[in-house]
């Protein structure tokens, strides 16, 4: 079961009361803080502190819900409450997860959860299997990261090899570089992309990759062999 920390904001020590007994009933969930000022609440989470999920009041004094939310631009999500039915427009416009109108019951708040859950549920899989999208003609073609064999750059396009599939996309070698940066890719030649992870072989001249050879640039060696030898026994 996944874990969550949340904070809750509101003028009314009542409305947070309220929250604060709906989110108990949620085992999974934490409140690691609860805030009357939201410009403390803001300097809380400067501070760095772990928060998934934030419920907060959008008419609050200084720094309304809604500005709070543009100003803290990350991947912690917001929930907004308020009195005013007007501002639900402007706040699914900045991707809130839900929007709740006061009294908040407890049935309308386990919806919610339920849908932030699902929000992280999703987020959470695509960080454990990471992906791309690349336009080959007129289709946009998902590619996970784990099925890359190597990438071969080809004048304006780039051929992604995936065991027998491949596509061929029109980037540079250069851009789809910088996507795989974060996992373990490095470019070993002016033409070729290599997943660092999956190569079996290496004979100074070439990689082995899922039986195919794949050629090492002399001037790519170097840090090809730095990898190397501190990942060997």
């Amino acid at each position: 079961m996944n874990r969550y920390k949340a904070i809750i904001i509101d003028d009314e020590s009542l409305a947070i009361d309220v929250i604060t007994h709906h989110l108990n009933r949620f085992p999974n969930f934490e409140v690691v803080g609860t805030f009357t000022d939201s410009v403390e609440a803001f300097k809380f989470l400067k501070q760095g502190h772990t928060v998934h999920l934030v419920f907060t009041d959008i008419a609050m004094p200084e720094i309304s819900g809604i500005e709070l939310v543009k100003l803290y631009n990350t991947n912690t999500k917001f929930i907004m409450t308020t009195s005013f039915s007007q501002y639900a427009v402007e706040s699914f416009d900045l991707e809130v997860v839900d929007y709740l109108l006061k009294p908040i019951s407890f049935e309308r708040f386990c919806k919610s959860i339920t849908r932030f859950e699902s929000i992280q549920n999703i987020e959470d899989k695509n960080i454990l299997e990471p992906s791309f999208f690349v336009k080959e003609g007129d289709e946009f073609i998902k590619i996970l990261v784990k099925d890359i064999d190597y990438i071969e750059g080809l004048k304006d396009y780039v051929k992604i090899m995936m065991g027998k599939n491949y596509c061929l996309a029109l980037k540079s070698l250069k851009s789809i570089e910088e996507v795989l940066g974060n996992y373990q890719f490095m470019r070993i030649h002016k033409s070729y992309i290599v997943p660092l992870t999956k190569i079996s072989q290496y004979n100074g001249k070439c990689v082995i990759i899922n039986n195919s050879e794949i050629p090492v640039g002399s001037s790519y060696r170097e840090n090809l062999k730095v990898y190397l030898n501190k990942n060997k026994l």
